[in-house]
């Protein structure tokens, strides 16, 4: 009977009633492996999974490129950023539920087995004083604390708060993401497109200096317009070896958001092309827009978070109501353990009175407002942050709006001075060198013009980034996050 007592508590032991099954972790390191995988975007179209694909409405849709869609696919799944966010929300979901698990009350078993001898002149008395004897003990212990002044139901409120800014936390991560991996896409297609032209200026700029260099041999010219012409040759190859520098950091940096290995990632992006239609915005934009930028809405719920910890601070301020039972046997000798006379039971409730602490809950409870009004300031800053950042922003693209108009005037006066110089060098009023000089200065303009449109598409994305995450807004992406979490 005994060996089979002993072999229950070590299985009691052992397995208990409370596991973790199912508990780990979703992060693993890189793999030396992993990194040198090589990976090829926008040259095929990639499948993606099912899991990846059902995300929020994409504003980024709007730009109909499809290579596009793919990274940004690729880095809210793989980036870091995105991954710690969500690491962020797991924690503050089990903060949730362990503050949960303080409304219900808790059930603990617990047994021991011992085996002692008692001093023959000790404070044991005959017959038990100096004989050796096996003792056992098995118990229930039950408590529940009596949430009277709503203390674990305020902990409760305020981890959930945190819970809801943690979701908006990687919505935020997403819009941040999602603008980062598009403007950088952006620049690389201007870069590429740019490199295109900076390479054409450089063809014909050799030509120029090949015609100057035959008109020398002949005697012609002198060789000062020669020295001109090599020193402009070579300007214009510094300028391609500097767009073809800016275009490698830009695969780069479109790699890592995208979480891949920079050195193993190939990236074939659609040529660009300035669509009015996909940057356009509405010429009114409604004023509760910036409420659902998910920064706010983060801020917003900090601010609930901390209200209710207050509170939760205020019902320390009252007693304490614990109910506690417990339900054992305890014997001297195992061979009875279970017998009802060794029954060891205990009902009762105990209280615990807030009389003197120095002054310790008043100070607590001065830090929980501090916190809360440091939360309310970080929120007041953070709308305040987001009025700038769209009022910058519409400056930004008014500027840009005006030098894009003086652009295209400049590029139509550029084409009819090509024009009419090819026109009057078929006519034999002028030599090639002024029709290649005019053309030098058409490709300049429509490098310019490159240039100010990818800026122009960079500062709607950024517009849209400041207004939530677009004029539509991301909110129902959000609402269906939180409540699936």
């Amino acid at each position: 009977m005994r060996l089979h007592l002993l072999y229950l508590f070590c299985l009691v032991g052992l397995t208990g009633c409370v596991n973790y099954a199912g508990m780990h972790g979703n992060a693993t390191p890189f793999q030396a492996a992993q990194l040198s995988t090589p990976h090829v975007y926008g040259k095929t179209t990639k499948q993606v999974s099912a899991a990846k694909a059902e995300t929020p409405p994409r504003w980024w849709n709007r730009f109909h490129d499809s290579t596009l869609n793919e990274c940004i696919t690729i880095a809210l799944s793989d980036s870091p950023t995105m991954q710690i966010a969500q690491a962020r929300i797991d924690k503050a979901i089990h903060l949730t539920e362990g503050a949960g698990a303080a409304l219900w009350p808790s059930v603990n078993g617990n047994a021991y087995v011992e085996r002692e001898r008692f001093a023959t002149f000790g404070l044991v008395p005959p017959p038990f004083n100096g004989r050796t004897f096996n003792i056992g003990d098995v118990a229930l212990n039950f408590n529940y604390e009596l949430d009277f002044w709503g203390k674990n139901r305020q902990i409760l409120a305020a981890k959930l708060s945190r819970q809801q800014a943690a979701i908006a936390d990687l919505m935020e991560a997403r819009l941040v993401i999602a603008a980062a991996v598009t403007s950088s896409y952006v620049q690389l297609q201007s870069h590429l497109e740019s490199l295109r032209i900076a390479k054409a200026i450089w063809r014909e700029r050799q030509t120029v200096l090949s015609i100057i260099q035959d008109r020398a041999r002949q005697g012609v010219d002198s060789d000062i317009p020669v020295k001109t012409a090599i020193t402009d040759v070579e300007a214009a190859r510094q300028v391609v070896y500097q767009f073809s520098q800016a275009e490698k950091i830009s695969r780069h940096k479109l790699a890592v958001l995208m979480g891949k290995n920079p050195l193993e990632t190939t990236l074939h992006p659609k040529p660009f092309i300035y669509q009015k239609r996909a940057i356009a915005l509405p010429h009114s934009l409604p004023a509760n827009l910036l409420a659902v930028r998910p920064d706010i809405i983060a801020s917003r719920m900090r601010v609930e978070a901390s209200l209710h910890s207050v509170n939760a601070q205020k019902a320390r301020f009252f007693p304490n109501i614990n109910l506690y039972a417990l339900f054992s046997f305890q014997s001297v000798g195992l061979g009875r353990l279970f017998h009802k006379t060794n029954q060891n039971n205990d009902l009762g409730a105990a209280i615990d009175l807030p009389l003197f602490d120095a002054g310790l809950r008043r100070a607590n409870l001065g830090v929980r407002y501090a916190e809360y009004d440091l939360a309310v300031h970080q929120y007041n800053r953070t709308i305040l942050t987001a009025l700038q950042e769209v009022a910058d922003q519409l400056s930004i693209l008014n500027a840009l709006s005006a030098q894009l108009r003086a652009e295209q005037h400049a590029l139509q006066a550029a084409k009819r001075h090509y024009k009419l110089s090819y026109s009057r060098y078929n006519h034999g009023i002028v030599d090639y060198v002024d029709v290649l000089q005019s053309k030098e200065l058409l490709l300049q303009q429509q490098q310019t013009q490159v240039d100010l449109q990818a800026r122009h598409v960079q500062a709607v994305v950024r517009m849209i980034i400041a207004l939530g995450g677009s004029p539509l807004n991301d909110k129902d992406g959000y609402d269906r996050y939180a409540n699936a979490n």
